[in-house]
């Protein structure tokens, strides 16, 4: 497994335990079960875990898409509130207008937390 690898899985693997998620893609891919004389199909779980596999790879990707955004609404929500403070002294920017553009932000980082905790339906 190359570097990159390596590094995204322990990145997802740090994110899953912030989210309170016990497993990640390289624990499932990882897991080696006993064979028994009437067991399960081993290739058969194995396809059936490769799939599981890519979810958990799209759970990821989501939630940290979702984290990004929250954190760029964040940094534009301060930007913005600063911004607010000065805007009196500063003309040509209509205060309404500002005080609008913050409540729209404020709305959209409610939707984005409510996604998150969306994702943590997800557990096991």
């Amino acid at each position: 497994m190359d570097e990159h690898m390596i590094r995204r899985l322990d990145k997802q693997k740090k994110l899953f335990h912030q989210l309170g998620i016990g497993l990640d893609a390289l624990t499932i891919h990882e897991k080696e079960f006993s064979l028994k004389l009437r067991g399960y199909d081993p290739e058969e779980v194995d396809t059936f875990l490769d799939s599981v596999i890519k979810d958990y790879e799209r759970f990821y990707a989501t939630i940290a898409d979702l984290m990004d955004k929250w954190q760029e609404q964040q940094l534009e929500l301060r930007d913005l509130r600063s911004a607010k403070s000065v805007v009196p002294s500063v003309k040509g920017i209509d205060p309404k207008i500002l005080e609008e553009s913050i409540l729209k932000l404020e709305m959209n980082l409610k939707q984005l937390k409510e996604k998150i905790l969306e994702t943590e339906e997800f557990k096991y």
